[in-house]
C-alpha cells in the first residue's frame, strides 16, 4: 500500500477526487449555487436576445434585397 503513495499518477488521481468532492460540496451550498443559477439564466437570456437580434437583422437584409430587386425590375 505504501508503494502506491509514491506513485505520482495515484496521487494526482486522489487529488482530483478530493477536489471534485470539495467542489461538489461548495457548489451545492447556498451562495455559489445561487450565483451559478443566476449566471446560467443570464447566459440563456443573452443567447435569446442575440437570436432575436440576428433574426431582425436577417429580416431587414431580406427586405433591403427585395426593395433593391423591385427597384431594378420596376
Amino acid at each position: 500500500m505504501l508503494h502506491l503513495l509514491g506513485n505520482e499518477k495515484v496521487l494526482i488521481f486522489a487529488g482530483g477526487m478530493l477536489a471534485a468532492l470539495l467542489g461538489a460540496k461548495a457548489v451545492k451550498s447556498g451562495k455559489p449555487y445561487k450565483l451559478a443559477v443566476k449566471g446560467l439564466a443570464a447566459g440563456i437570456d443573452m443567447q435569446k436576445r442575440a437570436m432575436e437580434t440576428f433574426q431582425n437583422m436577417k429580416e431587414d437584409a431580406e427586405d433591403i434585397l427585395q426593395e433593391e430587386n423591385a427597384t431594378e425590375n420596376g
